[in-house]
C-alpha cells in the first residue's frame, strides 16, 4: 500500500482575493487546473488529495478534483491542520507532500527529492531554504512545496490549540527544532540569493502579474526555471511590481 500522498491546500474563500484559484488565468486554464495537471503529471503513482473546506462555497472544488481524477478531503476551514490530519487518515497516509494552491509556478518535478530526502534521513519535516537556514514556505517564492510525516503532524496537533499553529499546518515542526527533526534541501544556485522574487498569489495585483508572466513563459521560452528568472529580470517593471507586492503582503 502506498502511504505517501501530495495534499493540496484549497478553498474559494480569501479575504484579499475570493475565488483567485478558479479564475481564468493563462487564457484557458484555472490555477488549480494547471496545479493538478502539473502534480499528477510529475507524480505517477502518488495519491493526490484536494482537501479544501465543508463550506458550499467549496462544493466547486470538489467538482474540479472529480473533473481531474484526484481524491478530495473535506474539513475545517479554520482548522487546517486538522484537516489535513482527516486527509491523511481517510486515505492511509504516513508521509504528506503540503502543496498550497496559490502557486501557479510550483516546481512539482522536486517532491522525489523531498521524499528520497526523508527516506534517507527519517526527518519529520522536509523543505527548501534559503542559505540562512529559512524555509522558502516563510518566504514569497512560491515555488517549493514541503513534506511533513503524518506522525509528526500528529504531534503538534496534540501539543497545541493555538490558533497560528492550527492555521498554518507546518508551521509548529518547523519553529520547534528541539522537538523535530528537520532536513533542508538547498534552492538551485540560480534561487539562493533571490529574496525578491514573488510567485505566490495572494492579491489581485499578484493575479495580473503572474498571469502576464506565466503566458510569457510557456510561449517565449524553453519552460526553464532558469528562463523563468530571466523573464522576471527581463523588465525593470516586473522587480517594481513584486518590490510593492512583498512589502504589502508580509510572510
Amino acid at each position: 500500500m502506498n502511504t505517501d500522498g501530495i495534499v493540496i491546500q484549497a478553498r474559494s474563500g480569501s479575504t484579499r482575493m475570493p475565488a483567485k484559484i478558479l479564475r481564468p488565468f493563462d487564457g484557458e486554464r484555472r490555477i488549480i487546473d494547471i496545479l493538478l495537471q502539473r502534480i499528477k503529471h510529475t507524480n505517477p503513482g502518488r495519491r493526490i488529495v484536494l482537501a479544501t473546506t465543508t463550506s458550499p462555497a467549496d462544493d466547486v472544488l470538489e467538482q474540479v478534483a472529480r473533473l481531474h481524477g484526484v481524491d478530495c478531503f473535506r474539513g475545517s476551514e479554520d482548522d487546517v491542520l486538522g484537516r489535513f490530519l482527516g486527509a491523511a487518515d481517510a486515505f492511509g497516509l504516513e508521509r504528506i507532500v503540503r502543496v498550497c494552491s496559490d502557486n501557479p509556478f510550483l516546481q512539482a518535478a522536486s517532491f522525489d527529492a523531498m521524499f528520497d530526502r526523508q527516506t534517507a534521513t527519517g526527518a519529520h519535516y522536509v523543505g527548501y531554504a534559503f542559505p540562512d537556514g529559512r524555509p522558502t514556505i516563510k518566504s514569497h517564492l512560491g515555488l517549493y512545496a514541503e513534506l511533513a510525516t503524518v506522525a509528526a503532524l500528529r504531534r503538534a496537533a496534540e501539543a497545541t490549540q493555538e490558533k497560528l499553529y492550527r492555521e498554518h499546518v507546518t508551521i509548529y515542526l518547523y519553529t520547534h527544532p528541539d522537538q523535530f527533526e528537520l532536513s533542508m534541501l538547498p534552492l538551485p544556485q540560480i534561487l539562493s540569493s533571490r529574496t525578491d522574487l514573488r510567485l505566490t498569489l495572494d492579491t489581485p495585483a499578484d493575479f495580473d502579474l503572474l498571469s502576464e508572466l506565466y503566458r510569457r513563459h510557456a510561449a517565449e521560452t524553453d519552460g526553464s526555471l532558469e528562463a523563468l528568472v530571466a523573464l522576471v529580470d527581463s523588465e525593470p517593471r516586473y522587480a517594481r511590481i513584486m518590490k510593492k507586492n512583498i512589502e504589502q503582503n508580509e510572510k
